[in-house]
Formats: C-alpha cells, structure tokens, sequence
C-alpha cells in the first residue's frame, strides 16, 4: 500500500474537503458515523472520470481513537486480497492530516435499508446472492468472517434483474484472528449472533444469523432499528404472524438461519444455500411429495450429506433428491446405525457410542459430540470446527488432516490419537490427555 501525506482544502460552498492532488473531487455526501470519526462521499476521478466512494476517517477532529488506525489498516489490506463482482473493488488509500480515507469503487445501487417491497422469490434471490458472496469469503484461507451483515451493508440493483454487493469490511475478520473473546463487543445490536454478543468464537455459521435477520427485514418491512421488537427474551425472532404465503419449507429454512445456538444453524454458506435452491417458488406450498418427504423427516440437509456438493468458486453443482440413501460410515465395535442417522440428521449425540465408526470426511462442523465415545474412530479429514467434544474419549482415534480449529476439547482423552497435521488453531485442549509424541 502506497501512503502520501496530502493536505486536505475545504470548499467553502459546501465544506466538502477536497482531494485534488490526490486526483478525486467529491459529489455528495453519502453517509457518516460521527461517533466513529467515518464520513462516507461520492467522488469523481479527474483523469479516468470514474465514479468512486471515498471513506474518510476523521480521527483526531471526532476524538476517536487512532488505535482504531489499525483495524482500518486491517480492512485495506484485507480488501486488496478480495476478488469478487460482488465485492466493490479497493482502488486506493491515503493519509490525512487528521486521519487517511480509503477509496473503492462505487456501485449506484441502494442499500436494503432504503424502504422498499420486495416479493417472496425476490427475497429467496437476494438470499442465494448474498450466500453466494459468503462462499467465496469463507473459501479464503483461513476463511473470512464479516461480522457485520445487515440491510445497510447491502446494496442491490433490481433491474434487469437481482444483483446484490456486500460492503463495509470494517469488522471483518480471517477466521482465527482475532475473533475469539476481547475486551468489546463490536457489530449491530439486532443482527449479531448470541456468540457475538457474548464475545465467543465465531464459526462460518455466525454471518449466516445476520443474513437471516436481514431477509425477516424484508419479508416483514421492519427497519434495522426495530428489529429488536420482535425478539423475545431468548432471542428467537417472531416474525411468522407478520408474513403469509411463505412456503412452509423456506420458514424451516430461516428459522434455521437465525437459530439462536450455533449448533442449530446451518454449519457454512455452502449448506445454506444448498438447501435453499431446491425450494421452489418461496411464495407458493409445497407439493405433496416434499410435503411427505418433510414429514417423515428426510431434510435436505440429510439428502446433501447423502449426495454429493461439489463447490467450485461460486457454481455449485448439487446431487438430486435420492429415495434410498445408502449410509456414508460402516461401522465396528460398538458403533450404531441409529446414534451414526442421530449424528447425520440433527448434529447432536452428546453421550454416543462411536467406537471404531468411519467418519472420514464429513463435515461435522459445530456438533455436538460431548462425553461421546470415538475411540478408534476414523475421521481422517473430518471437518470438525468448532465442535464440542468435551470429555470425549478419543483413545487412538485417526484424526490425519482433521480440521479442529476453533473446537471444544475440554478433558478429552486423545491418548494415542494419531494428529498428523491436524488443524488445533484456536482449540481449547485444558485438560486434555495428548498423545505421548504431541508436540504443539
């Protein structure tokens, strides 16, 4: 990043500052954050004539802090690394005599928290845009939190058809840095997940809350500042009485965007919207078919696990419905089928046998796996972020290129567990029996 030290002219008609030595000429005012010193402008380039948006950082005129010079300085550099339409561009930084502004490209697109309609099928097309820039953020590595998603962070052009850009990267955060518990809270009231507000370790799952509260602001036409109304005192958000026509499978859908507990959310972007494309016409009932297959508890998340999602930048190339799923593990010693379906369908088998079962590759991401026994299970490869496994007996389990990060390893006995490049970033091992050759 190239800095140059400029100073700033005041133009005495409107009391913009002015940029011309560094080549830009503001337009208009856009938006601002006094509190933290952050003034957003339309600006204009003298030579390429390109429209831009200009955030300005007013450190020393506001009283903010400039150790929040740092966090701006993190945004930059993260930004330079980002490439996705979706995404506007950085394009340039520079230093102010009370602060810097950072320039990106500008897109002439509201932000949802403009008061408009939208239809059923537009909100589900918002919805898998929006998924589809969550993707790419969390294919990064490590992958990238944004910490921040809600209607005024989201742009959308609506002619000729749906497209959508995610900005303000202000909070966001690679996976691993910095996110686990600090001193403040930071993100919106409303629209951050419980873990968020309780400065726990957030997963790929937490940004998935704060779109979730963003389609119930649009199906509902609730502002941002009114969420909280419709949230009780568990945090679960009652917006059903204020909807009609949805189709009872994208409800189920939502509902498990915004769940409250991390480990009822859907576990990453790539699950979310696979679930989502398949529901067809959000405004309309299901047939009868999806209906039976609700019912009997078939969900289309047992049905991804059971095929197969082959992600490849954005495009997704999803497995059809199967009627008669075969079973992904094989099992010995002490292993059952129904705790292995108990584990598949709902995340959740505090307690369960697992001894000797073949969990090679699958995403367990979040679950919920407390006091189980995994002695000898094979999850080489197995992705177990974020997973609670306090008290888990591991004893010579095959944990090759598992990924751990961020998981709750509490007690656990891994004695003789084989952790050839395993992932243990961020993971609470206190307490835990390690292998005799464990090397941190």
């Amino acid at each position: 990043m190239i800095i140059a030290m400029n100073s700033i002219i005041q133009n005495s008609n409107n009391n913009y500052p002015e940029f011309f030595q560094q080549g830009y000429h503001i337009q208009r005012e856009l938006g601002h954050n006094r509190s933290s010193g952050r003034v957003t402008y339309l600006a204009t380039h003298h030579s390429t004539e390109q429209s831009v948006v200009i955030k300005q950082f007013q450190f020393a005129k506001t009283g903010a802090n400039w150790s929040d010079f740092d966090a701006h300085e993190r945004e930059i550099t993260l930004l330079q690394q980002l490439d996705c339409p979706s995404i506007p561009q950085y394009l340039d930084a520079f230093e102010t005599p009370d602060g810097f502004c950072l320039i990106q490209e500008y897109k002439q697109a509201p932000s949802l928290a403009v008061p408009q309609s939208f239809t059923p099928e537009e909100v589900k097309q918002i919805a898998i845009a929006l998924l589809e820039v969550l993707v790419y953020l969390q294919q990064q590595v490590p992958p990238i939190i944004h910490r921040d998603i809600k209607p005024e962070n989201i742009l959308v052009e609506r002619s000729p058809q749906i497209k959508v850009y995610l900005v303000d990267f202000g909070l966001a955060r690679a996976f691993g840095d910095d996110l686990a518990a600090s001193s403040v809270v930071k993100g919106t009231l409303g629209f951050m997940p419980p873990e968020q507000m309780f400065n726990r370790q957030l997963t790929e799952a937490s940004d998935l809350y704060g779109l979730g509260v963003t389609l119930i602001c649009l199906l509902t036409q609730t502002k941002s500042a009114d969420i909280g109304n419709l949230m009780d005192e568990d945090c679960r958000i009652n917006y059903k009485s204020l909807v009609s026509g949805l189709n009872p499978q994208f409800i189920t859908w939502l509902d498990k965007m915004v769940a409250p507990k991390l480990r009822d959310r859907f576990p990453n972007a790539a699950t979310a919207l696979a679930e989502l494309l398949p529901i067809d016409g959000v405004g309309n009932s299901p047939t009868s078919d999806q209906f039976q297959l609700l019912q009997s508890g078939i969900t289309p998340m047992l049905v991804l696990k059971l095929g197969v999602l082959a992600v490849m930048g954005t495009g997704f190339a999803i497995a059809s419905r199967i009627t008669n799923p075969v079973r992904l593990v094989e099992t010995r010693h002490g292993a059952s089928l129904p705790e292995i379906q108990q584990l598949q369908q709902t995340g959740e088998c505090a307690g369960c046998n697992l001894s000797g079962a073949d969990l090679r590759e699958m995403d367990l991401r979040t679950v919920d796996l407390r006091e189980a026994n995994l002695s000898e299970a094979n999850l080489q490869g197995a992705n177990l972020q974020s997973a609670n496994l306090e008290n888990a007996n591991l004893r010579e389990a095959n944990l090759i290129d598992a990924d751990l990060k961020g998981a709750y390893l509490r007690n656990a006995d891994l004695t003789a567990a084989n952790l050839t490049d395993t992932q243990l970033e961020s993971t609470d091992l206190r307490g835990a029996i390690m292998p005799g050759n464990f090397t941190p």
